[in-house]
């Protein structure tokens, strides 16, 4: 019961007849959801549901958006990148950076094709997941995009051959088969 002497029974700096008539809060509880923010604070400071641990829906806790990863409690996914905040922390990326490796790829992209969104060059040949799927039209998954024996990096990097065809030069013989075994160009 509340106390008819304290106007803010539960000390959540809201008062009572409030918390009571207008935002159908526990007067008695400062936190009615238990999600780490107190009902005054939801109603008034970050216009989260003071009833709902977690307004957004994404996982986590208001309390938890606010106080720790620092995302917003209204929005599921604070970066736009197509992955939600809870997600994103469950997997180690920033919630709060749309390409949380700085690869060129954003973490949405990266869930879709199957790369690391921590990883800045997941199949580790040397090229960035990002210039693999936007400049070269490689497999950022794959080192080897066209099974030739040379990784998709060493083909732009140092052979200068196309990381999407096994015989640059068309001769027949497979470009790393022609740097490895016959010492030829596979440029020409």
């Amino acid at each position: 019961e509340t106390d008819p002497n304290n106007s803010d029974t539960d000390g959540d700096t809201c008062n009572d007849g409030l918390e009571v008539n207008t935002y159908s809060t526990d007067a008695l509880d400062a936190d009615s959801d238990d999600d780490g923010l107190s009902d005054c604070a939801e109603v008034v400071t970050h216009t989260t549901n003071p009833n709902i641990s977690d307004t957004d829906g994404d996982g986590c806790m208001d309390g938890d958006e606010v106080n720790i990863h620092l995302t917003s409690p209204l929005d599921m996914d604070s970066d736009s990148d197509g992955v939600g905040d809870c997600d994103e922390v469950g997997n180690g990326s920033d919630p709060n950076n749309a390409d949380s490796d700085g690869d060129g790829l954003d973490d949405g992209q990266e869930d879709l094709l199957g790369t690391d969104p921590n990883n800045t060059d997941s199949d580790e040949d040397g090229l960035a997941d990002g210039d693999e799927v936007n400049v070269h039209s490689t497999d950022p998954i794959d080192s080897d995009s066209d099974d030739d024996g040379l990784t998709d990096g060493d083909e732009v990097s140092t052979h200068l051959t196309d990381p999407n065809d096994s015989d640059s030069d068309r001769d027949g013989l497979v470009d790393g088969d022609e740097i490895t075994v016959h010492s030829t160009s596979p440029n020409n």
